[in-house]
């Protein structure tokens, strides 16, 4: 058996570049809203009582997520019947749109009850959009990078995911620095939602000069679209049960460490929203450097491992972590935050291949859209909302530790229960099919 890697399908840099500044303006435009969630919950859910506010402006940071599970099933398949390409123009279209809209939305004062129920409808639009781009975006990534680089060639997707929150931090931080807090409270908060507009025009422009992946082509030209992509994908119970505890684990961390963690700093142990800002934007960055040399690692030494090592070390160090950011010393919370972003970054180089490689290429869209929201809808929008109450109601600050520490025990075990059999090597046949043929083809996926 051959060792040699395939050559790359022609045009997959200029693939991924496309696809990852779209992602990374489409994560923007969605997670922004999390860092301005102090601003938010006081001009659309007004309350004497501060912690009141922040719960009902992150409930609805939590409802969008909920929305994402039903833009999954309405984009996944759409993905597979009209491809990717034509599917992340559109779910960046409706995501921009709407965080213009949020942008020049009326507060409470002016519209009363309105404001908030128009704002938990563009967030729900918000989410929908947001369910259609992760598959579709893992279809499309998974399948320019080729055989032998798939892990190096989606990281390019979570770098764009980890990219939007760093610049969103960046712009926050910035308008924070030169506005002050009382100027952001009033409009300033306005301005990040309000550059969706022509961020998201460039971002349009690239996605629509990119070619449609080499699987969907030569699928279409075989005719081997499949005509009921979700109902192929529900038929597979196992691959959508791993997508779930692995997607759980994936979601969770993520936005615990980037979108709750500078809350947590901030305002929850009052290190002041500038230093929790600038803490996250170095655990950014050192994210972003980590997930594509982590992901190379994975293509060699296979996914589980990775996964395994990522999902017990968070599990490991998360209650010490959050422990230790109570302690006033902000060195050793910026230390905290930044271990806790390397071993995120660690399993999310490798969960983030192994979800879509858990279907062949006529419902990978599909399978990723519908299996990886309702974990994302369930345990990583919910983070923010559950981590707060769990504060609020145990007076026990670190009580958030314990949310994370049982999603990262799904993420383990999910990971130890991975066969070979689960991730396929060849885009366009099945991979039972497949490991009949070769058994051995895969194993050096999961190993």
């Amino acid at each position: 058996m051959s060792t040699q890697v395939p050559p790359r399908p022609r045009g997959h840099v200029r693939a991924i570049v496309g696809a990852t500044v779209g992602h990374t303006i489409e994560f923007f435009d969605f997670t922004v809203y999390g860092f301005l969630a102090v601003y938010i919950g006081a001009t659309f859910f007004p309350s004497e009582d501060p912690t009141a506010e922040l719960l009902s402006s992150f409930a609805v940071f939590g409802l969008a997520f909920l929305a994402r599970p039903i833009g999954g099933v309405v984009f996944g398949p759409l993905a597979d019947r009209i491809g990717r390409k034509r599917v992340l123009v559109l779910v960046l279209t409706v995501m921009a749109a709407c965080s213009v809209g949020i942008g020049v939305l009326p507060g409470y004062d002016s519209w009363g009850i309105a404001a908030p129920i128009v704002l938990v409808l563009l967030r729900t639009l918000q989410g929908f959009s947001a369910g259609g781009e992760y598959g579709s975006g893992s279809a499309f990534l998974l399948e320019y990078a080729g055989k032998g680089r798939r892990a190096f060639g989606i990281s390019w997707l979570t770098f764009g995911t980890t990219a939007g929150l760093m610049l969103g931090i960046t712009v926050v931080t910035a308008l924070t620095a030169t506005l002050g807090t009382e100027t952001m409270a009033d409009w300033g908060w306005r301005i990040p939602f309000l550059l969706a507009a022509p961020l998201a025009g460039i971002a349009l422009y690239i996605r629509a000069k990119l070619e449609e992946t080499p699987d969907f082509q030569e699928m279409k030209e075989r005719d081997e679209l499949s005509t009921s992509p979700a109902r192929e994908v529900l038929s597979r119970g196992r691959r959508l049960a791993l997508i779930v505890g692995i997607g759980a684990m994936h979601a969770t961390c993520f936005y615990a460490v980037f979108t709750y963690m500078p809350t947590y700093i901030g305002t929850v142990n009052k290190y002041g929203a500038t230093f929790s800002l600038i803490s996250t934007m170095i655990t950014g960055a050192a994210t972003m450097i980590t997930l594509p040399l982590v992901a190379r690692l994975s293509d060699r030494i296979g996914r589980r491992p990775v996964l395994l090592f990522g999902s017990i070390g968070f599990a490991i160090l998360v209650f010490p972590v959050f422990y230790g950011i109570t302690l006033g010393n902000q060195a050793l919370a910026l230390l905290a935050q930044f271990g806790l972003g390397l071993l995120t970054a660690t399993y999310l180089s490798a969960s983030a291949a192994t979800m879509p490689e858990l279907f062949p290429a006529s419902i990978r869209s599909t399978g990723v859209s519908i299996g990886f929201n309702i974990p994302a809808a369930v345990f990583g929008g919910s983070a923010p909302f559950v981590a707060t109450f769990l504060i609020a109601q145990t007076n026990w600050v670190p009580a958030p530790s314990m949310y994370l520490l049982l999603t990262a025990a799904c993420g383990a075990v999910t990971a130890f229960l991975l066969r070979p059999d689960d991730l396929h090597g060849d885009d366009l046949v099945d991979p039972a099919a497949e490991a009949a043929d070769d058994p051995g083809r895969r194993s050096d996926l999961v190993r």
